[in-house]
């Protein structure tokens, strides 16, 4: 009679040996480490590296901005702009150029004529000219093969200033150790370069020339001039 009351029951004995059958061969739930369990820090947006941004060299040239008259300057100075290869003074400060110094252009015009074009990375240095109105130098920085809508590139244009920049300073270099002491270079002052009708953003020129090395040069400071606003 017991037996056939206990059927219907659960044998406690039996039960708990199941458990402990069943606790085996469940998968043992691993506590997370304190590595796992902590946040991952986020990247920085800022994190990775600008690769437009070009460490300057510790003999940079330095390039230092003024409003006043580029062609008021003190005998022996300097004055730069950037040219075509073409011979063509016709527009913009280069016009400005030609009216100031009629003798550099001529100088300027025949070197391109001479050269047949092919200027592009190189500079002129054009000493103080009989018939100018000033005794200044003009430096010409060829950037561009041609002018107008035969222009080149902005990025060719940049790729240019650098290479012409460096051989205009060299070319002062050696006239200065050829010169007697009252005829050299003095003071340099530059346009804001390929910016007029070569339309090449000045900052983007500007970072051009704060990039190149000038150790062992005449010339250390660029002193940029521009009309007042």
């Amino acid at each position: 009679m017991d037996a056939w009351l206990n059927q219907g029951r659960p044998n406690p004995a039996k039960k708990r040996k199941a458990d402990e059958t069943n606790q085996q061969h469940e998968p043992v739930k691993r506590a997370k480490s304190e590595t796992e369990t902590r946040p991952r820090p986020q990247k920085s947006i800022n994190s990775k590296p600008d690769s437009r941004i070009t460490a300057q060299p510790d003999n940079a040239l330095t390039v230092t901005e003024e409003e006043g008259d580029i062609f008021d300057a003190p005998p022996n100075t300097l004055i730069i702009h950037a040219c075509n290869c073409d011979g063509s003074w016709g527009g913009g400060i280069a016009l400005a150029f030609k009216k100031h110094y009629p003798g550099a252009y001529e100088k300027y015009a025949a070197h391109c004529k001479r050269s047949g074009g092919d200027l592009v990375s190189t500079a002129y240095l054009i000493p103080p000219q009989a018939g100018d109105d000033s005794k200044h130098f003009v430096g010409c920085l060829f950037t561009s093969r041609h002018y107008g809508r035969r222009k080149d590139s902005p990025t060719k244009i940049l790729g240019a200033t650098k290479p012409a920049m460096l051989d205009l300073l060299k070319q002062v270099k050696d006239f200065n150790v050829k010169a007697d002491e009252g005829d050299r270079v003095n003071e340099v002052r530059i346009c804001k370069i390929n910016s007029g009708l070569f339309k090449v953003p000045w900052t983007k020129t500007r970072a051009v020339l704060e990039g190149i090395d000038v150790d062992g040069e005449d010339v250390k400071e660029l002193k940029v001039v521009s009309p007042e606003e």
